[in-house]
């Protein structure tokens, strides 16, 4: 089925309601903005605004806060004026016969929709009945005994970390809490005297250790669980801990989706399979909609690391290459998926290497704490470079920018990055300088060091 003729059922099963989107930004839902029942986006960072028939509204507008998305969750915004009335323009929106997608559950959306449950249609899964998908533990545990190869996480309880210590006999180890987002709550310990500051603490108790993979490429997946299918989306490298892009030393801060195709054939292969088994692990739980899917790839076997339940960081760009191909993209699909329609026929990631390589880069903010920070100077830095498509998602100084939140997210034509932990230096120098035109000040090497990407990759 192409895209025009899942468009055209998306919209007469809507039947005349109004299309709400609820995201962490604005922009991701441009895929799917042609429909003409498309009327109101509600974010967190980056309003909307590539069509001005379409109602936007961020609730970064109201608070005058740009916030870190990885340390960030709605359900915990205090009861402030400012998100009061977030929260009142919200419900207005659903006034009317609706329909709602969301980036991700939450308690607020889902209160929201239940307040208009008359007249709206909610789209997607309940908070607590996704949360359990997020909960990695469990989720990596049934993952194993499906036979899927995946990091070897054992989970330590506090009473016995001391005799985890045996752990490093073998080398590094990865230390981990069982909910985390965007490379938060990954530690990595080298020795023992790191070993009980690093120690994350948690209700639960318990904390996942691992053996440190030095070298693993970082591939993510996108695909939709439908009621009787699953249907893949493009593949791309994850771009982790790069210095200029992110303070975390496991940050995430973007796609390469051209690299990925330099991967073995067999290993794209293995990585489809292992995607499809999850998914059908995935639906046989209760799931339906978009996730994601995290692999490690060492030597040639894909590790699996961790399913993402909802959209994620890669959703826009991967989004913008499939409607490029004239296919349906992931957006298209949740929403297909969640409106109850049969699945059509998959692509395989192998169909994806037609599409022209490209990648996004995410720029966060590297101070030291919240400022006023003018994001089109660091874009300003990056046009003139060889590449450069586009940036959205940009901050602006009348907003106080929390560290770690993003500044930018730069599209770029090809590719830039063969590991997963380093960009090349054209891009290396570039967004360096977009770095310090951002700050005002040059970063001194020191603060940069953390993540020299020879010394330290993600390996889990």
């Amino acid at each position: 089925m192409n895209r025009r003729e899942l468009l055209d059922m998306a919209s007469k099963c809507l039947d005349g309601r109004k299309l709400v989107w609820f995201g962490t930004r604005g922009d991701d839902v441009e895929s799917i903005s042609e429909l003409r029942e498309f009327a109101a986006s509600f974010s967190i960072i980056g309003a909307y605004g590539r069509r001005h028939s379409v109602d936007a509204l961020a609730v970064e507008q109201l608070s005058g806060r740009r916030v870190d998305l990885d340390a960030y969750e709605i359900d915990e915004e205090p009861n402030h004026e400012a998100f009061a009335d977030f929260r009142h323009a919200a419900l207005r929106a659903l006034a009317v016969p609706s329909a709602v997608i969301t980036y991700r559950p939450s308690v607020f959306v889902s209160a929201i929709c239940f307040a208009r449950r008359d007249r709206c249609r909610y789209l997607g899964m309940f908070k607590d009945h996704q949360s359990a998908f997020e909960h990695k533990p469990w989720v990596e545990s049934s993952i194993r005994d499906l036979q899927v190869p995946a990091i070897p996480w054992t989970y330590v309880a506090d009473e016995d970390q001391l005799e985890s210590l045996r752990f490093l006999d073998e080398g590094p180890v990865m230390l981990r809490r069982s909910r985390t987002s965007g490379g938060t709550g990954l530690v990595k310990v080298d020795d023992a005297a790191q070993f009980a500051a690093s120690w994350p603490k948690q209700a639960e108790a318990y904390v996942s250790v691992a053996p440190y993979i030095d070298g693993g490429l970082p591939v993510n997946v996108g695909a939709v669980v439908w009621r009787n299918g699953v249907t893949l989306h493009p593949a791309s490298i994850q771009l982790i801990g790069i210095p200029s892009l992110t303070t975390r030393p496991f940050g995430y801060c973007g796609n390469d989706f051209g690299a990925v195709h330099s991967l073995d054939p067999q290993t794209l292969r293995s990585i489809e399979q292992h995607t499809i088994t999850i998914a059908e692990w995935l639906r046989g739980n209760g799931f339906v909609g978009a996730f994601g899917v995290d692999f490690l790839v060492k030597d040639g076997v894909p590790l699996f690391t961790e399913v993402n339940p909802r959209f994620q960081g890669s959703t826009h760009l991967s989004c913008e290459i499939s409607v490029e191909l004239e296919e349906s993209c992931i957006l298209l699909d949740h929403l297909a998926a969640t409106l109850g329609l049969p699945a059509p026929d998959s692509l395989h990631l192998d169909d994806y290497r037609r599409a022209r390589p490209s990648a996004h880069l995410v720029l966060h903010s590297l101070a030291d704490g919240e400022r006023a920070l003018d994001g089109s100077a660091a874009v300003a830095a990056l046009r003139s470079v060889g590449g450069f498509r586009r940036a959205d998602v940009v901050t602006e100084p009348t907003l106080l920018t929390d560290p770690g939140a993003t500044i930018a997210r730069v599209t770029v034509d090809g590719g830039v990055t063969s590991t997963g932990f380093d960009i090349s230096p054209k891009w290396v120098t570039a967004t360096e300088e977009a770095a310090n035109a951002t700050l005002g000040y040059s970063l001194p090497a020191a603060e940069r060091q953390f993540n020299d990407p020879s010394s330290k990759r993600a390996g889990a």
